[in-house]
C-alpha cells in the first residue's frame, strides 16, 4: 500500500507544472524584466502568466490551452512570461488567484486585458484578440 501511495505522489509531482517547467515547455520567458525589455523592443504586448505549484488549473492551462497549435500561433504576437505567484514581478499584478493572465502594455506597464483561471482554447483565443483590440484603442 505504501508503494502505491508513493507512486501516486510521484506521478502527481511529475505532472505538476511549476513556473520554470512551464516556461521551458512553452518556450516562454522566466523573468519579468527580460520579457518586458523584449516586449518593449519588439513593440508587442507582454503576456504575464502567474501560476503556483501545485495548481491543477495552472497545469490544465499550460498542458491543454497554451500548448495548442492555434494558441501558440496567436502568441507569436506577444512576448510571454510565466512566473510563480511568489516570484519577482510588479506588485500591481500580485494576486492570490491562479492561474492569472495579464496582457500588459510594455510602455505603460498597465494591464489592457486580464483572464482569470483556466480557460479553454476558444476563450483564450478570444482573450488574445481582445487584448490586442484594447491596446489599439488606447494608442
Amino acid at each position: 500500500m505504501r508503494l502505491i501511495l508513493t507512486m501516486i505522489a510521484l506521478v502527481y509531482t511529475l505532472m505538476a507544472a511549476n513556473a520554470e517547467d512551464a516556461a521551458f515547455a512553452l518556450d516562454f520567458e522566466e523573468e519579468y524584466q527580460v520579457a518586458l525589455t523584449k516586449a518593449t523592443k519588439a513593440n508587442k504586448l507582454l503576456m504575464l502568466l502567474i501560476v503556483q505549484d501545485p495548481c491543477p488549473y495552472c497545469d490544465r492551462l499550460v498542458e491543454n490551452t497554451l500548448s495548442d497549435a492555434k494558441v501558440k500561433k496567436g502568441l507569436k504576437n506577444f512576448v510571454s512570461v510565466v512566473i510563480d505567484k511568489k516570484g519577482d514581478f510588479p506588485e500591481a499584478f500580485k494576486t492570490n488567484m491562479t492561474p492569472m493572465t495579464f496582457f500588459i502594455d510594455p510602455k505603460t506597464e498597465e494591464s489592457v486585458w486580464e483572464s482569470m483561471g483556466y480557460v479553454k482554447v476558444p476563450q483564450f483565443l478570444d482573450d488574445l484578440k481582445e487584448a490586442e483590440l484594447m491596446r489599439k484603442s488606447i494608442k
